[in-house]
């Protein structure tokens, strides 16, 4: 029952991430796209931890710190320091052969992030965001399929909307 419970809530916690998800890529402007990373990762962290998968809970929770650092910042020095947390977090913490998905997805995700140009910075998240659709589907956790297909999708939409539209 227990176990049930912290299922659904999981669930509702990604729920209301993808929505910050969605929002996050509808900005151009990068302090407002990484506010709302923050946020959303804040709860996909949450998410990971209560389906017991704590090395993934764990490097979502160094995104918030990476997006709040990605507001201000694309030097990469921080890219490095980023790239360093996320493998220390696979070694400390690796249980099973899917760590290393989410790690690989994650780690093309912060190369992203630090990107100076918008639009690679959107083509290079769209890759590590597909790898981490992969995770989330391997550990059956719908929600986070649903959301990070979602956050795809919204990256697909803002691309259109600033890179391929006509004016």
């Amino acid at each position: 029952m227990i176990l049930i419970t912290l299922f659904i809530i999981a669930q509702i916690a990604m729920f209301i991430a993808m929505i910050f998800d969605f929002l996050s890529l509808q900005y151009k402007k990068r302090e407002y796209t990484f506010l709302c990373l923050a946020f959303s990762s804040s709860l996909v962290s949450t998410h990971y931890f209560l389906l017991n998968k704590t090395a993934a809970g764990i490097i979502i929770f160094f995104a918030v710190l990476r997006f709040i650092t990605c507001c201000f910042t694309t030097k990469k020095k921080y890219l490095i320091i980023f790239l360093a947390l996320n493998t220390i977090v696979l070694f400390v913490m690796y249980k099973e052969i899917y760590d290393v998905i989410i790690y690989i997805g994650l780690f093309i995700f912060i190369i992203g992030n630090f990107q100076e140009d918008n639009k690679k910075m959107r083509k290079i998240m769209m890759l590590g965001t597909s790898i981490i659709i992969l995770y989330n589907f391997i550990i059956f956790s719908p929600m986070g399929v649903i959301a990070k297909s979602l956050f795809l999708l919204s990256n697909f939409i803002g691309y259109y909307r600033f890179y391929l539209r006509k004016k």
